[in-house]
């Protein structure tokens, strides 16, 4: 007997409004009937159905900046790079725009630390923010950012480390490696959450074990991979 696939549904809403946030990152809100009461966890994230030039059906994840359940609205901040689907939805994106998405979802739960170092690059600014903005006032938040420069940088309710890589090619982790190993990190066992480019995410993993963290203490998400620029600026795949 064949064990039928179980796919989540997919729900359908509308766009309700667009803003820039900075040059590169664009904030799109939409509704749907039904996110109406769905409490979210932080971090997690939409897969919204897109089309590419061609007319090809593509799909692009998006990390949940902020909801509204009582009214059923979602914010999405879309990094802008490229001409890939992803980044043209959110160029585009108009108010009564149809649009359609399966999700919620996302494993990212947020445990108990002494303290919280969160790093990333601009892939993973939504989502760095988002859980900075959850984490109890007891315990305290380090924040290393690699941007282009500082037209990129946003608030995050943390002691944030901007790191601009200027003309560097982004996607290693040759920015952000000396600006973690040089942090001075507070006492007690602390939560890591590493989120950005795969690779160089999995390297900083190792310089954090090194440092004293658990592995299992330390929380990796892969939001693009170098080489496929097409993929960047969302969830695994992150939406291009």
């Amino acid at each position: 007997m064949t064990t039928p696939i179980r796919r989540s549904p997919i729900h359908h809403g509308q766009v309700l409004a667009g803003r820039d946030l900075t040059p590169r990152m664009r904030r799109v809100t939409v509704r749907s009937e039904a996110m109406l009461g769905v409490e979210l966890r932080p971090a997690q994230d939409v897969e919204l159905h897109l089309v590419d030039a061609s007319g090809r059906r593509v799909k692009r994840r998006y990390t949940i900046r902020a909801a509204r359940p009582e009214a059923g609205e979602l914010d999405l901040d879309v990094l802008l790079h490229g001409d890939w689907p992803g980044s043209q939805w959110g160029r585009t994106a108009a108010p009564g725009d149809p649009v359609s998405f399966q999700g919620p979802r996302g494993k990212l739960e947020l445990r108990p630390a002494a303290w919280h170092l969160l790093v990333g690059d601009e892939s993973a600014l939504p989502a760095i923010a988002a859980i900075c903005e959850a984490l109890p006032a007891a315990e305290p938040a380090l924040a290393v950012l690699e941007v282009q420069d500082a037209a990129d940088e946003l608030p995050v309710t943390a002691d944030s480390h901007w790191v601009h890589r200027g003309a560097a090619a982004p996607g290693t982790p040759d920015q952000l490696l000396p600006v973690v190993e040089s942090l001075t990190l507070p006492d007690g066992p602390g939560h890591g959450y590493l989120l950005g480019e795969t690779r160089s995410m999995v390297a900083l993993r190792a310089l954090l074990e090194a440092r004293g963290l658990a592995h299992e203490a330390i929380f990796v998400k892969g939001y693009w991979n170098i080489g496929r620029p097409d993929r960047i600026a969302g969830r695994r795949p992150t939406g291009g």
